[in-house]
Protein backbone atom coordinates (compact mmCIF):
# COMPACT_ATOMS: atom_id res chain seq x y z
CA UNK A 1 0.00 0.00 0.00
CA UNK A 2 0.90 3.29 -0.68
CA UNK A 3 1.80 5.52 2.55
CA UNK A 4 -1.68 7.64 1.96
CA UNK A 5 -3.28 4.47 2.41
CA UNK A 6 -1.28 3.30 5.19
CA UNK A 7 -1.99 6.73 6.70
CA UNK A 8 -5.87 6.32 6.45
CA UNK A 9 -5.75 2.26 7.33
CA UNK A 10 -4.35 3.19 10.55
CA UNK A 11 -6.55 6.39 11.29
CA UNK A 12 -9.62 3.84 10.09
CA UNK A 13 -8.31 1.56 13.08
CA UNK A 14 -7.62 4.32 16.03
CA UNK A 15 -11.45 4.61 15.50
CA UNK A 16 -12.41 1.01 15.65
CA UNK A 17 -10.55 1.30 19.24
CA UNK A 18 -13.21 3.11 20.98
CA UNK A 19 -15.79 0.43 20.12
CA UNK A 20 -13.69 -2.36 22.47
CA UNK A 21 -10.74 -1.57 23.61
CA UNK A 22 -9.77 -4.88 22.48
CA UNK A 23 -9.59 -3.87 18.86
CA UNK A 24 -6.58 -1.49 20.50
CA UNK A 25 -4.00 -4.26 19.37
CA UNK A 26 -5.06 -3.72 15.81
CA UNK A 27 -4.76 -0.42 15.66
CA UNK A 28 -1.20 -0.83 17.03
CA UNK A 29 -0.46 -3.54 14.08
CA UNK A 30 -1.75 -0.54 11.63
CA UNK A 31 0.09 2.01 12.91
CA UNK A 32 3.57 0.12 13.05
CA UNK A 33 2.54 -0.66 9.42
CA UNK A 34 2.54 2.89 8.40
CA UNK A 35 6.21 2.95 8.67
CA UNK A 36 7.17 -0.98 8.23
CA UNK A 37 4.35 -1.63 5.44
CA UNK A 38 4.20 -4.94 7.07
CA UNK A 39 7.65 -5.54 6.73
CA UNK A 40 9.11 -7.65 9.79
CA UNK A 41 12.51 -7.13 8.91
CA UNK A 42 12.74 -3.94 10.69
CA UNK A 43 13.37 -2.17 7.03
CA UNK A 44 11.66 1.03 6.80
CA UNK A 45 9.31 1.71 4.23
CA UNK A 46 10.72 3.58 1.08
CA UNK A 47 8.00 6.33 1.20
CA UNK A 48 8.09 7.02 4.81
CA UNK A 49 8.68 10.66 5.17
CA UNK A 50 11.44 12.44 6.83
CA UNK A 51 10.97 14.10 10.35
CA UNK A 52 7.50 16.24 9.92
CA UNK A 53 7.02 18.06 13.40
CA UNK A 54 3.53 18.15 14.78
CA UNK A 55 0.30 17.02 12.56
CA UNK A 56 -2.12 19.30 13.95
CA UNK A 57 -4.44 17.33 11.86
CA UNK A 58 -3.57 13.90 13.52
CA UNK A 59 -3.50 15.66 16.88
CA UNK A 60 -7.01 16.48 16.68
CA UNK A 61 -7.60 13.09 15.96
CA UNK A 62 -5.57 11.75 18.79
CA UNK A 63 -7.77 14.09 21.09
CA UNK A 64 -10.95 13.11 20.18
CA UNK A 65 -10.38 9.46 20.36
CA UNK A 66 -8.51 9.16 23.30
CA UNK A 67 -11.65 10.76 25.03
CA UNK A 68 -14.46 8.48 23.39
CA UNK A 69 -11.83 5.35 24.57
CA UNK A 70 -11.83 7.03 28.28
CA UNK A 71 -15.36 6.90 27.83
CA UNK A 72 -15.40 3.29 26.42
CA UNK A 73 -13.06 1.59 29.24
CA UNK A 74 -15.07 3.40 31.74
CA UNK A 75 -18.15 1.70 30.47
CA UNK A 76 -16.14 -1.96 29.89
CA UNK A 77 -15.51 -1.52 34.18
CA UNK A 78 -18.80 -1.07 35.11
CA UNK A 79 -20.13 -3.99 33.54
CA UNK A 80 -17.81 -6.30 35.06
CA UNK A 81 -16.73 -7.01 38.83
CA UNK A 82 -12.94 -7.47 38.38
CA UNK A 83 -11.70 -7.30 42.19
CA UNK A 84 -13.55 -11.10 42.51
CA UNK A 85 -13.13 -13.86 40.26
CA UNK A 86 -16.33 -15.62 40.65
CA UNK A 87 -17.04 -19.37 39.73
CA UNK A 88 -20.44 -21.31 39.41
CA UNK A 89 -19.88 -25.17 39.57
CA UNK A 90 -22.31 -27.64 38.72
CA UNK A 91 -22.89 -30.09 41.38
CA UNK A 92 -24.06 -32.60 39.00
CA UNK A 93 -21.59 -32.40 35.98
CA UNK A 94 -18.71 -30.52 37.81
CA UNK A 95 -19.02 -27.96 34.64
CA UNK A 96 -17.55 -24.45 35.55
CA UNK A 97 -17.84 -20.90 34.29
CA UNK A 98 -16.23 -18.16 35.12
CA UNK A 99 -16.53 -14.65 35.14
CA UNK A 100 -14.34 -12.10 33.45
CA UNK A 101 -12.00 -12.00 36.37
CA UNK A 102 -11.90 -15.59 36.38
CA UNK A 103 -10.72 -15.32 33.03
CA UNK A 104 -7.86 -12.83 33.68
CA UNK A 105 -6.94 -14.67 37.10
CA UNK A 106 -6.83 -18.45 35.99
CA UNK A 107 -5.53 -17.26 32.41
CA UNK A 108 -8.06 -19.96 30.84
CA UNK A 109 -11.68 -20.09 29.15
CA UNK A 110 -14.50 -21.14 30.35
CA UNK A 111 -16.54 -23.35 30.63
CA UNK A 112 -14.08 -25.88 31.97
CA UNK A 113 -13.89 -29.67 33.81
CA UNK A 114 -13.27 -28.68 37.24
CA UNK A 115 -10.07 -30.83 37.21
CA UNK A 116 -9.23 -28.20 34.88
CA UNK A 117 -8.61 -25.56 37.22
CA UNK A 118 -5.73 -24.21 38.09
CA UNK A 119 -6.03 -24.52 41.89
CA UNK A 120 -3.74 -27.11 44.26
CA UNK A 121 -4.71 -30.43 44.95
CA UNK A 122 -6.24 -29.00 48.35
CA UNK A 123 -8.32 -26.43 47.27
CA UNK A 124 -9.89 -28.73 44.72
CA UNK A 125 -10.66 -31.57 47.56
CA UNK A 126 -11.79 -28.79 49.84
CA UNK A 127 -14.53 -27.74 46.90
CA UNK A 128 -15.54 -31.02 46.16
CA UNK A 129 -16.19 -32.03 49.64
CA UNK A 130 -18.36 -28.53 50.18
CA UNK A 131 -20.29 -30.07 46.96
CA UNK A 132 -21.34 -33.36 48.67
CA UNK A 133 -25.01 -32.97 50.00
CA UNK A 134 -25.39 -31.96 53.10
CA UNK A 135 -27.86 -30.21 55.66
CA UNK A 136 -29.49 -27.35 54.04
CA UNK A 137 -28.64 -23.87 56.00
CA UNK A 138 -24.09 -25.21 56.26
CA UNK A 139 -22.42 -22.13 56.57
CA UNK A 140 -20.19 -20.76 53.71
CA UNK A 141 -16.56 -21.97 53.62
CA UNK A 142 -13.41 -19.73 53.59
CA UNK A 143 -10.22 -21.41 52.26
CA UNK A 144 -6.95 -20.40 51.67
CA UNK A 145 -6.20 -22.01 47.52
CA UNK A 146 -2.89 -21.56 45.12
CA UNK A 147 -3.53 -20.39 42.10
CA UNK A 148 -0.65 -21.70 39.71
CA UNK A 149 0.42 -19.05 37.14
CA UNK A 150 3.16 -20.32 34.51
CA UNK A 151 5.94 -20.90 37.08
CA UNK A 152 3.93 -18.49 40.14
CA UNK A 153 1.84 -19.93 42.73
CA UNK A 154 -0.65 -16.95 43.57
CA UNK A 155 -2.49 -17.56 47.07
CA UNK A 156 -5.94 -16.57 46.98
CA UNK A 157 -8.95 -16.66 49.96
CA UNK A 158 -11.73 -18.23 48.21
CA UNK A 159 -15.41 -18.31 49.85
CA UNK A 160 -17.34 -21.61 48.57
CA UNK A 161 -21.24 -20.96 48.89
CA UNK A 162 -24.03 -22.77 47.98
CA UNK A 163 -26.31 -20.04 47.57
CA UNK A 164 -30.34 -20.71 47.13
CA UNK A 165 -30.82 -18.62 44.36
CA UNK A 166 -28.14 -20.83 42.29
CA UNK A 167 -30.02 -24.08 42.77
CA UNK A 168 -27.49 -27.20 41.89
CA UNK A 169 -24.31 -25.42 41.73
CA UNK A 170 -21.56 -24.06 44.32
CA UNK A 171 -20.31 -20.70 44.13
CA UNK A 172 -16.69 -19.80 44.46
CA UNK A 173 -15.71 -16.15 44.81
CA UNK A 174 -11.60 -15.69 44.49
CA UNK A 175 -9.53 -12.70 45.87
CA UNK A 176 -5.93 -12.62 44.51
CA UNK A 177 -3.24 -11.54 47.30
CA UNK A 178 -0.43 -9.73 46.04
CA UNK A 179 2.29 -10.45 48.84
CA UNK A 180 4.09 -7.10 48.14
CA UNK A 181 6.93 -6.00 50.12
CA UNK A 182 4.87 -3.13 51.94
CA UNK A 183 2.23 -5.62 52.79
CA UNK A 184 5.38 -8.31 54.31
CA UNK A 185 6.82 -5.28 56.28
CA UNK A 186 3.05 -4.62 57.73
CA UNK A 187 2.33 -8.26 59.00
CA UNK A 188 5.78 -8.42 60.38
CA UNK A 189 5.31 -5.28 62.50
CA UNK A 190 1.59 -6.47 63.22
CA UNK A 191 3.12 -9.88 65.01
CA UNK A 192 6.60 -8.23 65.98
CA UNK A 193 8.71 -10.09 63.74
CA UNK A 194 12.45 -9.78 63.02
CA UNK A 195 13.75 -9.08 59.91
CA UNK A 196 14.86 -12.29 59.45
CA UNK A 197 11.46 -13.99 60.80
CA UNK A 198 9.70 -11.99 58.44
CA UNK A 199 11.94 -13.26 55.32
CA UNK A 200 10.72 -16.71 56.47
CA UNK A 201 7.18 -15.59 56.84
CA UNK A 202 7.52 -14.24 53.24
CA UNK A 203 8.72 -17.81 52.12
CA UNK A 204 5.52 -19.80 53.57
CA UNK A 205 3.51 -17.07 51.86
CA UNK A 206 4.96 -18.02 48.35
CA UNK A 207 4.31 -21.96 49.80
CA UNK A 208 7.46 -22.60 50.04
CA UNK A 209 8.84 -25.42 52.50
CA UNK A 210 11.47 -25.41 55.51
CA UNK A 211 14.15 -26.39 53.26
CA UNK A 212 13.26 -23.98 50.32
CA UNK A 213 13.18 -21.30 52.40
CA UNK A 214 16.28 -22.13 53.99
CA UNK A 215 18.28 -22.58 50.59
CA UNK A 216 16.84 -19.51 49.05
CA UNK A 217 17.68 -17.37 52.25
CA UNK A 218 21.23 -19.57 52.56
CA UNK A 219 20.69 -20.47 55.65
CA UNK A 220 20.76 -23.31 58.05
CA UNK A 221 17.47 -25.23 58.05
CA UNK A 222 17.53 -25.81 61.89
CA UNK A 223 17.50 -22.00 61.81
CA UNK A 224 14.97 -21.75 59.89
CA UNK A 225 12.99 -24.75 62.06
CA UNK A 226 13.58 -22.10 65.18
CA UNK A 227 12.23 -18.55 63.85
CA UNK A 228 9.07 -20.78 62.25
CA UNK A 229 8.55 -21.82 65.92
CA UNK A 230 9.05 -18.16 66.88
CA UNK A 231 6.47 -17.11 64.36
CA UNK A 232 3.67 -19.19 65.49
CA UNK A 233 4.57 -18.41 68.95
CA UNK A 234 4.32 -14.23 67.93
CA UNK A 235 0.94 -14.69 66.16
CA UNK A 236 -0.73 -17.37 68.62
CA UNK A 237 -1.23 -19.97 66.09
CA UNK A 238 -0.64 -23.63 66.21
CA UNK A 239 0.17 -24.56 62.48
CA UNK A 240 2.03 -22.87 60.09
CA UNK A 241 -1.07 -23.29 57.58
CA UNK A 242 -3.15 -21.25 60.24
CA UNK A 243 -0.69 -18.44 60.12
CA UNK A 244 -0.50 -18.35 56.10
CA UNK A 245 -4.66 -18.23 56.70
CA UNK A 246 -4.36 -15.46 59.41
CA UNK A 247 -1.69 -13.34 57.03
CA UNK A 248 -4.51 -14.05 53.84
CA UNK A 249 -7.49 -12.47 55.99
CA UNK A 250 -5.36 -9.60 57.24
CA UNK A 251 -4.52 -8.74 53.67
CA UNK A 252 -8.59 -8.95 52.47
CA UNK A 253 -8.82 -6.57 55.40
CA UNK A 254 -6.43 -4.72 54.44
CA UNK A 255 -7.60 -4.68 50.85
CA UNK A 256 -4.07 -5.26 49.33
CA UNK A 257 -5.50 -6.82 46.20
CA UNK A 258 -4.72 -5.75 42.55
CA UNK A 259 -7.36 -4.25 41.60
CA UNK A 260 -7.57 -2.26 44.71
CA UNK A 261 -4.47 -1.73 46.68
CA UNK A 262 -2.08 1.44 45.71
CA UNK A 263 0.96 -0.97 46.83
CA UNK A 264 1.65 -3.45 43.99
CA UNK A 265 2.50 -2.33 40.77
CA UNK A 266 -1.44 -2.32 41.14
CA UNK A 267 -3.65 -0.02 39.30
CA UNK A 268 -3.11 2.93 40.69
CA UNK A 269 -1.18 4.53 38.06
CA UNK A 270 0.61 6.79 40.40
CA UNK A 271 4.22 7.75 40.64
CA UNK A 272 5.83 6.71 44.11
CA UNK A 273 6.60 9.81 46.46
CA UNK A 274 9.10 7.98 48.86
CA UNK A 275 12.33 10.01 48.78
CA UNK A 276 10.53 12.74 46.70
CA UNK A 277 11.87 16.63 46.51
CA UNK A 278 10.70 19.32 44.46
CA UNK A 279 13.01 22.33 43.46
CA UNK A 280 11.98 25.65 42.05
CA UNK A 281 13.64 26.26 38.85
CA UNK A 282 12.35 29.44 37.68
CA UNK A 283 9.42 30.32 34.86
CA UNK A 284 6.80 28.41 37.08
CA UNK A 285 8.60 25.29 36.72
CA UNK A 286 9.67 22.98 39.19
CA UNK A 287 11.82 19.88 38.78
CA UNK A 288 11.30 16.65 41.11
CA UNK A 289 14.39 14.58 42.29
CA UNK A 290 14.97 11.84 44.24
CA UNK A 291 17.64 10.53 46.73
CA UNK A 292 17.71 6.95 47.00
CA UNK A 293 19.81 5.94 50.04
CA UNK A 294 21.54 7.66 52.52
CA UNK A 295 25.04 7.49 52.05
CA UNK A 296 27.57 10.44 51.88
CA UNK A 297 28.97 9.73 48.50
CA UNK A 298 26.35 11.43 46.35
CA UNK A 299 25.89 10.18 42.69
CA UNK A 300 23.87 11.95 40.21
CA UNK A 301 21.47 9.22 38.14
CA UNK A 302 20.35 9.89 34.89
CA UNK A 303 16.63 7.41 34.69
CA UNK A 304 15.88 5.72 31.34
CA UNK A 305 13.01 6.03 29.05
CA UNK A 306 10.43 3.35 30.30
CA UNK A 307 12.11 3.18 33.43
CA UNK A 308 12.00 5.33 36.05
CA UNK A 309 14.66 6.14 39.37
CA UNK A 310 12.90 3.28 41.24
CA UNK A 311 14.75 0.76 42.75
CA UNK A 312 14.77 -2.66 44.48
CA UNK A 313 15.02 -3.06 48.05
CA UNK A 314 18.35 -5.08 47.45
CA UNK A 315 20.04 -2.14 45.43
CA UNK A 316 18.83 0.55 48.30
CA UNK A 317 20.33 -2.10 51.02
CA UNK A 318 23.55 -2.36 49.09
CA UNK A 319 23.65 0.97 48.21
CA UNK A 320 23.42 1.60 51.84
CA UNK A 321 26.66 -0.38 52.72
CA UNK A 322 28.65 1.26 49.80
CA UNK A 323 27.94 4.75 51.55
CA UNK A 324 26.65 5.90 48.31
CA UNK A 325 23.41 7.69 48.19
CA UNK A 326 21.70 8.60 44.53
CA UNK A 327 20.82 12.02 43.34
CA UNK A 328 18.01 11.25 41.05
CA UNK A 329 16.15 14.04 39.09
CA UNK A 330 12.81 13.41 36.75
CA UNK A 331 13.30 14.97 32.84
CA UNK A 332 10.58 17.25 32.23
CA UNK A 333 7.11 16.02 32.10
CA UNK A 334 8.21 12.97 33.76
CA UNK A 335 6.77 11.94 37.13
CA UNK A 336 6.33 15.24 38.90
CA UNK A 337 8.73 17.57 37.12
CA UNK A 338 7.25 20.49 35.09
CA UNK A 339 7.02 20.13 31.90
CA UNK A 340 9.15 21.87 29.08
CA UNK A 341 7.79 24.81 27.42
CA UNK A 342 8.30 23.25 24.08
CA UNK A 343 9.20 20.19 22.56
CA UNK A 344 11.84 21.78 20.77
CA UNK A 345 13.48 23.32 24.02
CA UNK A 346 13.10 19.48 25.90
CA UNK A 347 17.14 18.59 25.99
CA UNK A 348 18.29 22.05 26.85
CA UNK A 349 15.38 22.12 29.51
CA UNK A 350 16.61 18.20 31.03
CA UNK A 351 20.37 20.12 31.40
CA UNK A 352 19.41 23.39 32.58
CA UNK A 353 16.77 21.28 35.12
CA UNK A 354 20.32 18.67 35.93
CA UNK A 355 22.69 21.72 36.38
CA UNK A 356 19.96 23.86 38.77
CA UNK A 357 19.35 20.50 40.81
CA UNK A 358 23.16 19.98 41.07
CA UNK A 359 24.03 24.09 41.95
CA UNK A 360 21.69 23.76 44.67
CA UNK A 361 22.89 20.43 46.60
CA UNK A 362 26.66 22.25 46.34
CA UNK A 363 28.03 19.53 44.20
CA UNK A 364 31.65 20.67 43.12
CA UNK A 365 31.96 17.52 41.29
CA UNK A 366 29.75 14.65 40.21
CA UNK A 367 29.87 11.37 39.29
CA UNK A 368 27.16 10.21 36.74
CA UNK A 369 25.10 6.72 36.67
CA UNK A 370 23.39 6.80 33.29
CA UNK A 371 20.50 4.04 32.49
CA UNK A 372 19.36 3.09 29.19
CA UNK A 373 17.41 5.33 27.35
CA UNK A 374 18.46 8.79 29.39
CA UNK A 375 21.96 8.20 27.39
CA UNK A 376 21.87 11.28 25.22
CA UNK A 377 20.73 13.15 28.07
CA UNK A 378 23.70 12.35 30.21
CA UNK A 379 25.93 13.24 27.98
CA UNK A 380 24.35 16.21 26.83
CA UNK A 381 24.75 16.96 30.75
CA UNK A 382 28.18 15.72 31.10
CA UNK A 383 29.10 18.04 28.44
CA UNK A 384 27.89 20.45 30.35
CA UNK A 385 29.32 20.08 33.33
CA UNK A 386 32.66 19.71 31.61
CA UNK A 387 35.68 18.91 34.04
CA UNK A 388 33.89 18.71 37.06
CA UNK A 389 32.91 15.06 36.00
CA UNK A 390 34.69 12.58 37.83
CA UNK A 391 33.27 9.75 36.24
CA UNK A 392 30.03 8.00 34.54
CA UNK A 393 28.55 4.59 34.39
CA UNK A 394 26.22 3.43 31.63
CA UNK A 395 24.02 1.00 32.52
CA UNK A 396 22.47 -0.87 29.21
CA UNK A 397 23.33 2.62 27.89
CA UNK A 398 22.41 2.94 24.30
CA UNK A 399 24.46 5.19 21.60
CA UNK A 400 23.14 7.37 19.06
CA UNK A 401 20.70 5.39 16.40
CA UNK A 402 21.26 4.31 13.22
CA UNK A 403 18.74 3.39 11.20
CA UNK A 404 20.20 1.10 8.84
CA UNK A 405 22.46 -0.84 11.21
CA UNK A 406 20.47 -1.15 14.36
CA UNK A 407 16.69 -1.40 13.27
CA UNK A 408 17.08 -4.87 12.50
CA UNK A 409 18.17 -6.28 15.89
CA UNK A 410 15.05 -3.81 18.22
CA UNK A 411 12.13 -5.34 19.48
CA UNK A 412 9.06 -4.83 17.07
CA UNK A 413 7.84 -2.35 19.99
CA UNK A 414 10.98 -0.35 19.94
CA UNK A 415 11.36 -0.24 16.66
CA UNK A 416 8.23 1.49 16.20
CA UNK A 417 8.73 4.15 19.01
CA UNK A 418 11.99 4.64 17.51
CA UNK A 419 10.85 5.43 13.98
CA UNK A 420 8.07 7.60 15.04
CA UNK A 421 9.36 9.36 17.60
CA UNK A 422 12.27 10.45 14.30
CA UNK A 423 9.46 10.33 11.62
CA UNK A 424 6.29 11.33 12.89
CA UNK A 425 5.92 11.55 16.91
CA UNK A 426 2.52 12.88 16.07
CA UNK A 427 1.79 9.18 15.34
CA UNK A 428 3.23 8.88 18.09
CA UNK A 429 1.64 11.33 20.80
CA UNK A 430 -1.70 9.46 18.68
CA UNK A 431 -0.40 5.53 19.71
CA UNK A 432 0.52 7.16 23.21
CA UNK A 433 -3.28 8.46 23.40
CA UNK A 434 -5.16 5.66 22.41
CA UNK A 435 -3.22 3.47 24.15
CA UNK A 436 -2.84 4.74 27.59
CA UNK A 437 -6.46 4.40 28.68
CA UNK A 438 -6.27 0.77 27.83
CA UNK A 439 -3.38 0.06 29.44
CA UNK A 440 -4.77 1.82 32.27
CA UNK A 441 -7.48 -1.16 32.46
CA UNK A 442 -5.55 -3.84 31.30
CA UNK A 443 -2.92 -3.23 33.77
CA UNK A 444 0.90 -2.62 33.85
CA UNK A 445 1.69 -6.19 33.49
CA UNK A 446 0.04 -6.78 30.28
CA UNK A 447 1.50 -3.79 28.61
CA UNK A 448 5.06 -5.16 29.77
CA UNK A 449 4.19 -8.47 28.40
CA UNK A 450 3.87 -6.99 25.57
CA UNK A 451 6.45 -4.93 25.88
CA UNK A 452 8.73 -7.73 26.38
CA UNK A 453 6.90 -10.01 24.09
CA UNK A 454 10.45 -10.99 22.23
CA UNK A 455 12.75 -11.16 25.39
CA UNK A 456 12.36 -13.92 27.48
CA UNK A 457 15.12 -12.91 29.92
CA UNK A 458 12.92 -9.72 30.51
CA UNK A 459 9.60 -11.47 30.06
CA UNK A 460 10.66 -14.25 33.01
CA UNK A 461 11.03 -11.32 35.68
CA UNK A 462 7.39 -10.43 35.27
CA UNK A 463 6.87 -13.32 37.24
CA UNK A 464 9.07 -12.19 40.57
CA UNK A 465 6.54 -8.94 42.15
CA UNK A 466 9.17 -7.10 43.47
CA UNK A 467 10.86 -7.02 39.71
CA UNK A 468 7.10 -6.38 38.24
CA UNK A 469 6.52 -3.71 40.77
CA UNK A 470 9.63 -1.93 40.12
CA UNK A 471 8.94 -2.00 36.33
CA UNK A 472 5.46 -0.83 36.65
CA UNK A 473 6.75 2.10 39.05
CA UNK A 474 9.01 3.16 35.97
CA UNK A 475 5.86 3.12 33.87
CA UNK A 476 3.64 5.14 35.74
CA UNK A 477 7.09 7.47 35.88
CA UNK A 478 6.52 8.12 31.98
CA UNK A 479 2.88 8.67 31.47
CA UNK A 480 1.97 10.15 34.86
CA UNK A 481 1.03 13.17 32.86
CA UNK A 482 0.22 11.60 30.07
CA UNK A 483 1.93 10.98 26.88
CA UNK A 484 3.69 14.39 25.57
CA UNK A 485 6.48 13.29 27.77
CA UNK A 486 7.27 9.81 26.16
CA UNK A 487 7.19 11.77 22.56
CA UNK A 488 9.78 14.32 23.90
CA UNK A 489 11.78 12.00 25.37
CA UNK A 490 11.65 9.27 22.45
CA UNK A 491 12.77 12.09 19.62
CA UNK A 492 15.94 13.56 22.22
CA UNK A 493 16.96 9.78 22.86
CA UNK A 494 16.51 8.78 18.71
CA UNK A 495 18.04 12.04 17.53
CA UNK A 496 21.62 12.29 16.40
CA UNK A 497 23.83 12.69 19.88
CA UNK A 498 27.20 11.89 18.42
CA UNK A 499 28.84 15.52 18.91
CA UNK A 500 27.87 15.35 22.70
CA UNK A 501 28.98 11.32 23.28
CA UNK A 502 32.45 12.58 21.79
CA UNK A 503 33.18 15.80 23.46
CA UNK A 504 32.72 13.74 26.85
CA UNK A 505 36.14 12.59 28.03
CA UNK A 506 36.01 11.40 31.15
CA UNK A 507 36.35 7.86 32.72
CA UNK A 508 33.42 5.28 31.53
CA UNK A 509 32.82 2.01 32.43
CA UNK A 510 29.81 0.80 29.92
CA UNK A 511 28.11 -2.22 31.67
CA UNK A 512 25.96 -4.02 28.74
CA UNK A 513 23.02 -6.43 29.16
CA UNK A 514 23.97 -9.48 26.38
CA UNK A 515 19.90 -10.52 25.66
CA UNK A 516 19.47 -6.39 25.40
CA UNK A 517 16.09 -6.35 22.89
CA UNK A 518 16.92 -2.50 22.35
CA UNK A 519 20.70 -2.94 20.73
CA UNK A 520 23.00 -5.68 21.21
CA UNK A 521 25.87 -5.43 23.02
CA UNK A 522 28.62 -5.90 20.57
CA UNK A 523 26.89 -2.49 18.32
CA UNK A 524 27.29 -0.76 21.81
CA UNK A 525 30.90 -1.96 22.31
CA UNK A 526 32.13 -1.66 18.63
CA UNK A 527 30.85 2.26 19.19
CA UNK A 528 32.60 3.53 22.06
CA UNK A 529 35.28 0.80 22.38
CA UNK A 530 38.75 2.52 21.45
CA UNK A 531 38.21 5.82 23.21
CA UNK A 532 40.26 7.11 25.98
CA UNK A 533 38.94 5.77 29.56
CA UNK A 534 36.59 3.64 28.14
CA UNK A 535 35.91 0.36 29.38
CA UNK A 536 33.14 -2.17 28.40
CA UNK A 537 31.85 -5.17 29.90
CA UNK A 538 28.93 -7.55 29.11
CA UNK A 539 27.05 -9.39 31.35
CA UNK A 540 25.46 -12.28 29.94
CA UNK A 541 21.65 -13.64 31.25
CA UNK A 542 20.21 -10.00 31.44
CA UNK A 543 18.01 -7.89 29.57
CA UNK A 544 16.24 -4.42 29.78
CA UNK A 545 16.11 -5.09 33.15
CA UNK A 546 19.67 -5.25 34.28
CA UNK A 547 19.47 -2.91 36.61
CA UNK A 548 17.11 -4.86 38.55
CA UNK A 549 18.87 -8.02 37.63
CA UNK A 550 22.83 -7.13 38.15
CA UNK A 551 22.62 -5.45 41.15
CA UNK A 552 25.77 -6.47 43.08
CA UNK A 553 28.27 -6.04 39.22
CA UNK A 554 26.54 -2.65 39.58
CA UNK A 555 27.18 -1.53 43.00
CA UNK A 556 30.62 -2.33 42.27
CA UNK A 557 31.58 -0.65 39.56
CA UNK A 558 29.60 2.38 41.67
CA UNK A 559 32.26 2.02 44.15
CA UNK A 560 34.74 1.73 41.94
CA UNK A 561 33.72 4.89 40.37
CA UNK A 562 33.67 7.12 44.18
Amino acid sequence: MSLKQRYFEMLGAAYEVPSSTSQFDAFLNAAMAYFFDGNESGQLAPDVPRFDGVDDALDAHSSRIATLVGVAASREDASVDMFHAILEISMKTEEVVGNRAAVHLMAREFPCRLEELPLDRAALLDIRRFMQPKAPGAQDRIILASIEAGLELRACLALIQRPADHEGRVVVSLSYIDWSETLIGRLGDAFGLTASETEVLEGYLANLKPKDIAAQRERALETVKVQSKSILRKTGCARMSDVVQLCASIAFLLRQLPDDGADMAGEAWVTPRRGLSMLDVGKGRQIAWYRVGTGSRPLLFIHGYLQGPFFTSEFEAKLAGADISLIAPSRPGFGYSSPSVSRKEFDQTVVDDTLALIESLGLETVTLCIHQGGSSHGFRIAKALGDRVRGMLLIGGGIPIDELRDLSHMDRQTRFAAMASRHAPSVMKMVMSVGLPVYRKRGPKAFLETQFASAPTDLATLANPRLLEVQAQGLYHAVEQGGEAWVRDGASAMADWSLDLDSVSAPQVWLNAGDDPVISPEQVTQHVQGRPQVTCRTLDGHGANILHTAVDEIIAELVRLV
